[in-house]
């Protein structure tokens, strides 16, 4: 069976770089400092979320939609007088100290001919600073903790370690145990391991990284009795109906990836209360296609006449 090529991005806003590790030098021993907010973990520093986002593409920026901005009020940044407006009323509410320059155009409502003849734009002072962080999820956060060693993550309690930090994330997400068994999986092999909730997967494999090239797979998470091959629902996130599987495999057509179908071969006797129940748990995955008749047909005459 044929796997698809990764499709590349035209351009390019980062040069490709290893997934692992994060810390890829002897000289910089220092971890990355994380906080617990309840669902996710929180980065704040400005130098740690680069070096998670440009060593391996861990976590999401709260503001960027594309390509993480670690510096967002770099140049002079264009606006309306209607936004400049609602900005100043959220300063009044709140204590900032940073200031920088923008420039404010008038407001309308057609951008027709007369409106950019006749436009007047001005320099104003914004005291509005939204700072950005960076979000890593649950199964993202522990793989850096417990595998990679290299982030420090702190809860109301203070320093979490790998067995609390363990304990705290399966008893906020029921299916954290599921995600981590995965993620860990696919993060060995080399991709880069995103959500995959925008594609109704539980998770899209990159190459290389989501600004090199294009999502190549998205996974979704069955939970399997590896004695008799029954799922065990209570485990499980979704329905495995065929009609289910077949409207996402045609989504994943229409978006130019594949699905992919990770079970993880899960024995009754595991609860997945500690870290080292996942030894026992084993991991298939089964690459889903639309089977079409035309297609396989030409493929089978092609095949015999070489």
């Amino acid at each position: 069976m044929q796997v698809k090529e990764p499709k590349r991005k035209r351009n390019l806003q980062l040069s490709p770089t290893a997934p692992l590790p994060v810390n890829n030098t002897s000289t910089d021993t220092s971890k990355i400092q994380c906080n617990f907010d309840g669902y996710s973990i929180v980065v704040n520093d400005k130098e740690h979320m680069k070096k998670l986002y440009m060593n391996g593409f861990f976590g999401k920026m709260n503001l960027s939609k594309n390509f993480h901005s670690f510096d967002p009020h770099k140049g002079d940044k264009i606006i309306r007088k209607r936004q400049f407006d609602l900005r100043k009323k959220i300063a009044s509410r709140i204590k900032s100290k940073s200031q920088f320059k923008i420039i404010v155009v008038p407001d309308s409502d057609s951008e027709n001919d007369d409106y950019f003849s006749n436009l007047k734009a001005v320099y104003e002072i914004d005291n509005v600073c939204i700072s950005e962080k960076l979000f890593l999820g649950l199964e993202e956060a522990f793989f850096l903790l417990n595998g990679l060693n290299c982030i420090d993550i702190f809860a109301d309690k203070g320093l979490l370690t790998t067995d609390e930090a363990w304990t705290l994330f399966s008893s906020t997400d029921q299916y954290f145990v599921q995600n981590y068994v995965v993620y860990h999986y696919f993060r060995s092999k080399q991709w880069v391991v995103k959500p995959g909730l925008k594609f109704g997967g539980d998770f899209l494999l990159y190459k290389d990284g989501p600004s090199v090239y294009h999502a190549s797979y998205v996974v979704i998470i069955d939970v399997v009795n590896p004695e008799n091959l029954e799922r065990r629902t209570s485990l499980c996130r979704r329905k495995m109906s065929v009609i289910e599987i077949v409207g996402l495999n045609r989504l994943c057509e229409n978006c130019g990836k594949e699905l992919i179908i990770c079970q993880l071969m899960w024995p009754e006797n595991i609860t997945g209360r500690k870290y080292t129940d996942i030894q026992d748990i084993s991991v298939n995955e089964t690459l889903a296609r639309r089977w079409i008749p035309s297609k396989e047909r030409d493929n089978g005459k092609k095949e015999k006449t070489q």
